[in-house]
């Protein structure tokens, strides 16, 4: 992160700060002031908060504790009120790394509608900082040594078609987030979260070793170690999807269709009794 960005914005800073402003009254509006969709814990008690593309980010400010600490960040130094208590400004480019020392110290960042100014580097480079290196790495680890087994990559993102071509009907897919560690602000849960993926790495470098699966050496190196600490430190989140699907009606048997039909015909010629 730069004291100064390079970025020139094509257009009068004046009125866009007056669009962004007027633009983000009227989404709050709508999602009712829900500015934070992760699931963390916004009043924990000195909770860090780094807001990328904030503009200003005192709407957020009312929705933490007042021990918390905030960082703003956006492209152009015009966009950025004056620093307070509790929350600092800060120019920043999103196609550039961050400034070490605010790497990995977050417990969330925000990161509002500013994908488009990464054309020149591509979406993929200007967040993969984002997520947590050990995260990435155990992610990398089950991701290889699944392949090396022979399962298809994107399987659950095929699910949803293979539902339909069976003749599933009513097909849907949910995406379901799983907090862990420091996220569910709760020491038992905390545990609970972990204690499966201490478990599973040892195997899971065991089987990437023997499967010849292709994951980098370093990714083994004191990976469960570096998860936990992660984990406790930060937190992390898990995504599972659910797919479900209803099988179709079964068709009625011949005999049946035409006991229907002599039903109906029954009642036909009773309606027109006096």
């Amino acid at each position: 992160m730069s004291p100064k960005s390079d970025f020139e914005y094509p257009w009068e800073i004046k009125t866009e700060v007056e669009r962004l402003q007027k633009q983000y009254a009227w989404i709050q509006r709508c999602i009712d002031n829900k500015i934070i969709f992760a699931p963390v814990p916004l009043h924990q008690e000195g909770l860090k908060v780094l807001d990328v593309g904030c503009a200003d980010v005192r709407d957020l400010k009312k929705q933490v504790s007042p021990s918390a600490r905030l960082v703003g960040v956006d492209v152009l130094e015009a966009f950025l009120p004056s620093s307070e208590e509790g929350l600092r400004y800060e120019t920043y480019d999103l196609c550039e790394p961050p400034r070490q020392e605010l790497i990995g110290v977050f417990d969330v960042t925000h990161v509002r509608f500013v994908i488009p100014g990464a054309a020149k580097v591509g979406y993929q480079k200007a967040v993969e900082h984002l997520a947590c290196p050990a995260l990435k790495e155990v992610c990398a680890l089950f991701s290889g040594v699944f392949k090396a087994m022979g399962m298809v990559s994107d399987l659950v993102k095929k699910l949803p078609e293979a539902f339909e071509t069976v003749g599933l009907d009513h097909v849907n897919a949910e995406t379901i987030e799983l907090p862990m560690g420091k996220l569910l602000g709760d020491d038992e849960a905390a545990e609970m979260s972990l204690q499966p993926f201490l478990l599973t790495i040892p195997s899971l470098i065991q089987g990437a070793k023997g499967l010849g699966a292709d994951v980098p050496e370093s990714v083994f190196d004191g990976l469960a170690a570096r998860f936990e600490k992660e984990v406790r430190e930060q937190g992390a989140v898990f995504f599972t999807k659910v797919v479900t699907g209803r099988k179709p009606a079964q068709l009625q048997t011949a005999g049946d269709f035409r006991n229907d039909l002599k039903d109906e015909e029954t009642d036909a010629s009773d309606h027109r009794l006096p």
